[in-house]
């Protein structure tokens, strides 16, 4: 098989990945793994860590699902991407010591009370996760040369994004 009929396989199974669409999560936290189950009738196992918590607490609130294709694209890039890097586990062993500190909370307020999490929705989260895709997007060639590089591009992009962001409303604060 050439490189290029590899290349076309990998474009065709992205195509695949991004059509489908999970009908059904099964998270075992005893054998610590996740089996999602696609409505083309395929699935996908992903082990875990066992100290690794697998909510999207407060993605999960604002979309009013753990099915919801944001909060399972957050999950499937962290559990698919970030957590096979060891760069990848060790930032995720500091983010979860941070969020899980807080989210579980927060997410129990925004499900009891629509306007606030209407306004987290589309003022964090939806943000956060467009970027990230982005930053995905962007990184995404260097993952067959290095998945390490591939998190650690897609991280920087991530926050320049959002230093971007920033700058770009504060100026517009100013300015009006």
């Amino acid at each position: 098989m050439s490189e290029n009929d590899e290349y076309d396989k990998e474009e065709e199974e992205q195509e695949e990945d991004e059509e489908r669409s999970v009908v059904q999560e099964i998270t075992d936290y005893e054998d610590g793994k996740t089996t999602y189950l696609y409505d083309n009738g395929t699935y996908e196992t992903v082990y875990h860590e066992a100290e690794q918590p697998s909510d999207c607490f407060v993605a999960t609130a604002c979309y009013g699902s753990a099915l919801d294709q944001h909060v399972v694209f957050l999950r499937r890039f962290r559990d698919t991407e970030v957590m096979r890097t060891c760069i990848g586990k060790n930032f995720m062993r500091f983010f979860n010591a941070l969020y899980y500190s807080f989210s579980p909370s927060l997410a129990f307020f925004l499900a009891c009370y629509r306007i606030p999490k209407l306004v987290v929705r589309y003022t964090m989260v939806a943000p956060t996760i467009h970027l990230l895709r982005l930053s995905r997007y962007l990184a995404k060639p260097l993952s067959n040369v290095s998945p390490e590089a591939s998190v650690v591009v897609t991280g920087i992009i991530f926050v320049l994004g959002y230093v971007l962001a920033a700058w770009a409303l504060l100026l517009l604060t100013y300015h009006v």
